[in-house]
């Protein structure tokens, strides 16, 4: 791959912020982003992309394979995948509740060197909306990154930028591309209980798509900087037992290396005092 035909899209974002934070390896970043690896899918990626595909019809964008179901030896579907069977239903009845028409499944936005793919774009109640579909078992989790609890998603002190980050790069992306600033939906199914489903609207103020903007620019440099240079490896224990490149990798690590903590005098007497 050339220099010129570095892209990038809200997931290779945020792992390269994880990345410069040496919270992801950067051979990890590299085979995935770089060099096409599909990597592994997890029990609840393929549960999540079955259930999308059920819903839409529209592949996987990293597996552009139709999704099959884990099934018991009776022939029959998991519980888990029996739980989103209902699940797919509560979709089909917020689809005619909201009126949500004109429905284009798997929508790729591509401008210059940015991308990303929309699970829909469609009218809801007669207004062009982006709808992303989510499958997740921390529906209502308050303090997990990836927790759903909606009063803490968009809390003041520590919005959850992991997941809001969708939002933000997919409305801006469609606004660069078609000047339109659309609405933008999560509908969030829990993959532990079929009667847990919610609609988050997720409002944007104006000058975050600038800042968004300037962040892609950043990405976009330490990705054609790493491009040149070479992605380091960032090896830990946890990291390197559930990559995908372990077999073969040579920086992976089997021990943990040593910590260090410096226990003073100084921190005893202000351990003390604040007892007092």
């Amino acid at each position: 791959m050339k220099v010129d035909n570095l892209s990038i899209s809200q997931s290779l974002l945020k792992a390269l912020t994880k990345y410069a934070e040496k919270k992801e390896c950067g051979l990890k970043v590299e085979a995935l982003y770089i060099k096409g690896a599909k990597g592994f899918t997890t029990d609840a990626q393929a549960l999540g992309n079955w259930f999308e595909y059920k819903c839409t019809g529209a592949l996987p964008a990293y597996h552009p394979e139709v999704p099959e179901p884990k099934v018991l030896k009776s022939g029959k579907l998991s519980v888990a995948y029996e739980r989103m069977l209902n699940q797919v239903e509560n979709y089909k009845e917020a689809i005619k509740h909201y009126n949500v028409t004109d429905i284009q499944s798997g929508v790729s936005m591509n401008w210059g060197n940015i991308t990303g793919t929309a699970d829909i774009i469609a009218k809801v109640n007669g207004k062009k909306s982006i709808i992303d579909l989510k499958t997740t078992a921390l529906f209502d989790d308050k303090w997990n990154d990836f927790g759903w609890n909606t009063e803490h998603l968009a809390g003041e002190f520590r919005p959850k930028l992991t997941l809001l980050i969708q939002a933000l790069h997919y409305k801006w992306l469609y606004k660069e591309l078609h000047g339109e600033d659309l609405d933008f939906y999560f509908w969030v199914f829990s993959t532990t209980n079929q009667h847990d489903f919610k609609i988050i609207k997720v409002h944007i103020e104006e000058e975050l798509y600038e800042e968004h903007a300037n962040d892609i620019r950043v990405g976009l440099n330490f990705l054609m900087h790493n491009f040149k240079t070479g992605f380091k490896a960032i090896p830990n224990i946890s990291r390197c037992a559930k990559c995908f490149l372990n077999e073969n990798c040579k920086e992976k690590v089997k021990v943990p290396e040593v910590s260090e903590v410096w226990f003073s005098t100084t921190i005893k007497h202000i351990t003390k005092n604040i007892g007092d």
